[in-house]
Formats: C-alpha cells, sequence, structure tokens
C-alpha cells in the first residue's frame, strides 16, 4: 500500500482542504467502514491512494454542467456502453474515486456486484469548479496509471475542457496527449477507437 510519504507531491495542496481520515487504507477496509457505518449518512467520500477525500459540495453551476453532460453522453452511447455518474470505479487496491462520469462497456447486470474496472472504461470525466488542479494533478495521474485511456476535465472557471488521452504508467504516470478545447470546440464521444457523435464544448458549459 501506498504510505502517506510516498503520495504523490501534488496532493499535499488538497490535502488541508479534502482529507478525511489520513490513516492509509484498503478499498477493502474502506467498503469495510462504510457497511458499518462508519462514516456520517451525508458524507460524500472518495478513496486517493489510500486516503479517503471529502468531495466538494456540488454547487449549481458543477450541478448544471452535470446535467447537461448526462443527457449529451447518454443520447451518443451506443447499446453495450452505459453512463454512470457520480459513482466509485475500481482502480487498484487502494484507489474508488467518484469521478462525475465514466461510460463503461456493459449492460445494467454487469455492475450489480462490482464496480466498473480500468478494462471496462472509455471514458472518465470530473467537472471541476474548485478541484482543477486536483482533478489535473492527482486524479490525472490516478486515472493514468490505471490506463483509462480518455480523460476529460471540464474547466468550468475557464470555459473550456481538457481533453487526455495515450495514458502512460510507469514512476510518472501522465497522458502523452492532450488538447484544451475552448468553448466553440467540438469534441468526439470516442469508445475504443470509434467515434459517436460530436459534441460542442459550449453545449456543456452553464
Amino acid at each position: 500500500m501506498t504510505s502517506v510519504a510516498e503520495l504523490p507531491p501534488e496532493i499535499a495542496v488538497a490535502r488541508a482542504a479534502t482529507v478525511a481520515y489520513a490513516y492509509p487504507i484498503s478499498v477493502d477496509q474502506f467498503e469495510a467502514m462504510d457497511r458499518h457505518d462508519i462514516f456520517a449518512p451525508d458524507e460524500k467520500l472518495e478513496l486517493i491512494h489510500g486516503l479517503i477525500t471529502r468531495k466538494a459540495p456540488i454547487k449549481p453551476p458543477h450541478a448544471s454542467a452535470t446535467t447537461r453532460l448526462m443527457y449529451l453522453l447518454s443520447r451518443r452511447c451506443p447499446d453495450g456502453w452505459l453512463v454512470r455518474c457520480q459513482l466509485p470505479v475500481a482502480l487498484s487496491n487502494d484507489s474508488l474515486p467518484q469521478p462525475d462520469f465514466v461510460v463503461a462497456q456493459g449492460e445494467f447486470a454487469a455492475y450489480d456486484n462490482a464496480h466498473p474496472n480500468p478494462s471496462q472504461i472509455a471514458l472518465v470525466v470530473e467537472v471541476s469548479e474548485t478541484t482543477l488542479a486536483f482533478d489535473l494533478g492527482v486524479k490525472l495521474a490516478l486515472y493514468a496509471a490505471a490506463k483509462i485511456p480518455e480523460y476529460w476535465v471540464v474547466d468550468l472557471a475557464g470555459r473550456r475542457l481538457h481533453v487526455h488521452t495515450l495514458p502512460r504508467g510507469g514512476k510518472k504516470p501522465g497522458y502523452r496527449r492532450t488538447m484544451v478545447l475552448e468553448a466553440d470546440a467540438v469534441v468526439p464521444l470516442t469508445l475504443r477507437g470509434e467515434a459517436f457523435g460530436p459534441i460542442r464544448v459550449q453545449e456543456f458549459l452553464p
């Protein structure tokens, strides 16, 4: 398990505001704590590199962008793919993030007893209002290390979309290709190399 000392340096900025429990734990321990009602019922938490972090409160612009994206992604997804919103993804034994969106392969029953894992995921999307540095730092490295093929970060303040593809692992995980698209640009929904209709960035910006 990753120790606190081994955490990526970018997490130091986010920890002061978001870390709820500082003792590194595994996904199994995190889920056991949840089953035993260790957390408050209204706490929105995710596990990142063994640390339980609080999710930022969702303000109206974030909620509006999320609602728009849910509509746009769902309309373009073909049969055999699911759009999941603010639900966990099983990345590793010490990380169980809850991105704003995941497009995962399979039918509903495929996830009755398990969260999607990297082999089933084509796209992860984070909507950033106050968490841009975290989403482009810690979260980006996390998804790249898991070989998530494509990662979008919606920058609400900057009114742009960061699109990351071609993940690389290793000691410094990241994405080999990054595009920053302004509001009037178009991005395709690409699933396993096949495009399923363009989306104009301004369509999901409030």
